[in-house]
């Protein structure tokens, strides 16, 4: 019975303390170097935080990259001024030459210039952006270089988004729907070094 005893509390404590240490290893961690993971049966996804050689969007210097099995989705921050109310924005690859100058194109708008008709109320709502801390408290502010990333990130409608209205979250004509499964983003490692800055 004591040793029955002794391998549950094992069981319990080992886990919750390497987690603890974990959380403890990455607390000071940039947010251009975290990384993020969405762990599902079968598949990942992760999301990191690329930087801009100057700004990525109005109120951040940061992209938001999310890696699907299918493929990569780029977003910038945008920050209602009224509410602070944090939303992403979809746009282009930042790495791509036609960004070199103005930055991506927003995905969106080119979305609406090829089907002005199509059904976009609802897009703005399901991309709602959520920086946790690390007892799951909300925070107001976003993302930015040299600031210590948050715990978690909570986009608690992005998969309805990558269901119902992927054409207009990238810029790959051949794009099927996403099925990414709704969840919190944890942090899970902090990168050597921060992935190459992005135009512009």
């Amino acid at each position: 019975m004591k040793r029955y005893l002794a391998t549950l509390l094992a069981a319990l404590i080992f886990p919750a303390a390497a987690a603890a240490q974990s959380e403890i290893a990455l607390a000071g961690c940039p947010a251009e170097r975290a990384v993020y993971t969405l762990a599902t049966e079968g598949d990942e996804y992760a999301i990191t935080l690329v930087p801009a050689r100057t700004r990525a969007g109005f109120s951040s210097d940061l992209y938001l990259r999310l890696t699907t099995p299918q493929r990569d989705y780029w977003f910038v921050f945008e920050v209602a001024a009224s509410q602070g109310n944090i939303t992403l924005n979809p746009v282009g690859d930042p790495y791509a030459s036609e960004a070199r100058a103005t930055g991506p194109a927003n995905t969106i708008e080119a979305f609406r210039s090829r089907w002005p008709d199509a059904p976009m109320d609802e897009l703005p709502s399901l991309l709602r952006f959520y920086a946790l801390d690390a007892e799951l408290g909300f925070t107001l502010a976003q993302p930015q270089q040299g600031q210590p990333a948050p715990p978690w990130l909570l986009m608690p409608e992005l998969n309805t988004a990558l269901w119902y209205h992927l054409p207009a979250l990238t810029d790959d004509p051949g794009a099927e729907r996403d099925p990414m499964p709704r969840g919190i983003f944890r942090l899970t490692a902090c990168l050597d070094t921060a992935p190459p800055a992005a135009f512009p």
